[in-house]
């Protein structure tokens, strides 16, 4: 970089410092109260026009700044009206992301965790997205009853899907996203089921014609075991092209290093695959 780019670059990252947008700024102004507030404690807080319900403020301002400060669920809609399924919804922050970008998305969530599904629900009622369908419910490969680690902030799982944590196990619904893909065209599919998504994804692979877009995370907290590799190839061979971003190790889970030589953090991680329809060949 040539000095003159150089200044350039930090005089724009100290205008950008002193002038942050509402989205950082409300960002800011919740990390700042998640300093002083403790863990796994419920709350609610004002970022720009949303008041909302947290179950655990600290989970909570990663989840505002890739939502609404990078905008990383942002997608082109080919209509007024995209369906959009959001599985794995938390407390709500993504359904009304897009929300905010297509006001007349019509949108199921899907939340595993009957304490989180109550907050979503409340979240949306309480922020202009009323027509939100929400389901109280783990996506899964077939309907039931499932066995779930409740964390009680984003990381609760489907047990026996993903390294093991600690956190109490509790019986919640599950549904088979199978049966909801195949019923309509899916504009996005957002998966961000902590572990399960490489066995749904598996079970819905003769549905995925259904779905132009799906916007997944993968997480890879078994070193022996990976996903990312087969959820490609699958991805793949159902017409998609892919893309990967935002890869973050996953330091704050206990994790076997599987004999590495190397230092530094484990061998674990979150990946973020986005994955669209192959253009028709001309």
């Amino acid at each position: 970089m040539s000095r003159l780019r150089a200044l350039r670059y930090y005089a724009g990252a100290a205008w950008r410092r002193l002038n942050p947008t509402p989205e950082q700024a409300a960002w800011r102004r919740m990390c700042r109260l998640a300093d002083r507030v403790p863990r796994h404690t419920r709350g609610r807080v004002q970022a720009m026009h949303y008041e909302l319900d947290y179950v655990d403020l600290l989970s909570t301002c990663p989840q505002w700044e890739e939502l609404f400060v990078h905008h990383s669920l942002a997608f082109r809609a080919t209509t007024e009206t995209p369906r959009v399924l959001d599985c794995g919804a938390n407390i709500g922050l993504a359904t009304l992301a897009i929300k905010r970008a297509h006001p007349k998305a019509r949108v199921t969530a899907f939340e595993a965790d009957p304490s989180l599904a109550t907050v979503l629900v409340s979240n949306l009622a309480r922020n202009d997205a009323q027509d939100v369908e929400c389901v109280s419910a783990a996506v899964w490969t077939a309907p039931g009853e499932v066995s779930f680690l409740a964390e009680g902030s984003d990381s609760g799982a489907i047990a026996g899907v993903t390294a093991s944590m600690a956190a109490p196990t509790i019986q919640v619904r599950a549904v088979r996203l199978r049966d909801w893909i195949a019923r309509e065209p899916i504009d996005l599919l957002k998966l961000d089921i902590e572990g399960a998504e490489g066995d749904v994804l598996r079970d819905c692979e003769d549905v995925l014609g259904h779905v132009a877009a799906i916007h997944m995370e993968v997480h890879d907290f078994v070193p022996g075991r990976r996903q990312l590799p087969a959820c490609l190839e699958l991805l793949e061979r159902a017409g998609f092209v892919t893309a990967l971003s935002n890869l973050v190790p996953a330091s704050w889970r206990a994790a076997d290093t599987a004999g590495s030589p190397f230092a530094g953090p484990p061998p674990i991680w979150i990946v973020i695959v986005k994955a669209w329809r192959r253009p028709a060949a001309a």
